[in-house]
């Protein structure tokens, strides 16, 4: 395994695993253990086909662009604002959530007002985003492999206080309740283009898309019956926020904040090198664009699961469509020969992934309604 593609896997799998996973058993357990890690599966198997669909739409681009010039290019100038809309929307859900997050973790950990603890995060996080990515690229292997053995530690820490009995609730009315969570805890199509600039290529990025899901997957499904196994019902919206216990709450903090600070400072340079690279933006305002929104909105205390599931259940959700929809142009416009990197399955593949896209959209929205 050379350092690459190593780099290229850490770089998708934290991307990736981010503070979606804190809010999955508190959704799982809603609709059932066992139908929510079907569900799980089944976003998880989409999540793969339309990253991979990412990688084919950016494989036809020589510089570095993200999702706004890349999937215009097949739909159309008139639908680059547009969906510049929901990419900002999309990553502004996430940056709202991570900061909310960390603010309480601040809170709980120094005893200040959630407000000065909100302001302590962007002054501190400033600093490390305007570095850009030289220091991302640098503490990237080694905060995924804290990250990663933070939550498995979690997770082993309520192993013995698992009973079976919380396995068999369920409620086939939220069946599809879940879906925003799950999906925004699945998103990683965003760091694809720089993914493809890491490996050189597109020649591994296959292999690379599905080892990060597999091990997402794993890691997702150990994490939710972990919790959902030892508190069931009683499950908090913030999984680790579930024991009350010096030790615990100290594991359980920092785990919070290595999953939570890292894509809140990898998501904010996507968007700030969106403005830059795709829209000609300087790179002081660029900065200014990604952080004060999600900032000034962090300060109004918002649920960190509905956060999570409004960002997932409806924007990423209409992001993956508008992904579809170009791919389906895009091959109507070249023949395969000339596609460098094809995802295969054909239309039909398409159809599947738009069609769990549109359910999981519908019902997010008609449970908001």
């Amino acid at each position: 395994m050379n350092m690459r593609y190593l780099a290229a896997l850490s770089t998708t799998v934290g991307t990736i695993v981010g503070g979606g996973i804190l809010a999955l058993p508190y959704a799982i357990e809603k609709s059932g253990f066992f139908e929510g890690i079907a569900l799980l599966v089944l976003i998880g198997f989409a999540s793969i086909l339309i990253t991979m669909y990412t990688g084919e739409l950016s494989s036809h681009f020589k510089k570095l662009h993200q999702l706004p010039v890349i999937i215009s290019k097949y739909t159309g100038k008139r639908l680059r604002v547009l969906i510049l809309i929901f990419q900002v929307l999309t990553i502004y859900g996430a940056q709202i959530a991570y900061l909310t997050g960390i603010a309480f973790v601040m809170v709980f950990l120094f005893h200040i007002p959630y407000s000065v603890s909100v302001l302590l995060v962007f002054i501190l996080t400033l600093p490390l985003i305007y570095k850009g990515y030289k220091f991302v690229e640098d503490a990237e292997l080694p905060l995924l492999f804290i990250k990663i053995a933070l939550i498995i530690a979690a997770a082993l820490s309520v192993l013995t206080i698992v009973k079976d009995a919380n396995f068999y609730n369920y409620n086939l009315t939220s069946l599809f309740g879940p879906f925003g969570i799950i999906l925004f805890s699945f998103t990683g199509y965003t760091v694809i283009p720089e993914v493809k600039e890491e490996l050189g290529g597109v020649k591994q990025l296959t292999s690379v898309i599905v080892v990060s899901y597999i091990i997402t997957l794993l890691l997702y499904v150990f994490f939710s019956f972990a919790f959902v196994g030892a508190f069931g019902p009683t499950v908090s919206t913030v999984a680790t926020d579930g024991i009350h216990s010096v030790y615990y709450e100290i594991l359980f903090s920092l785990t919070t904040l290595f999953i939570l600070l890292t894509p809140y400072i990898a998501l904010s340079l996507v968007l700030a090198d969106s403005f830059t690279y795709d829209f000609g933006i300087a790179r002081k305002p660029s900065m200014f664009l990604s952080l004060a929104a999600p900032f000034a909105i962090a300060f109004f205390e918002f649920n960190f699961e509905s956060i999570l599931d409004v960002t997932g259940g409806i924007f990423i959700s209409i992001l993956a469509i508008m992904i579809l929809y170009a791919v389906f142009l895009e091959r109507k416009k070249r023949e395969k020969k000339h596609i460098k990197y094809l995802v295969p399955g054909g239309v039909y593949l398409i159809i599947f992934t738009a069609i769990v896209m549109i359910l999981g959209l519908a019902y997010t929205v008609y449970s908001i309604i």
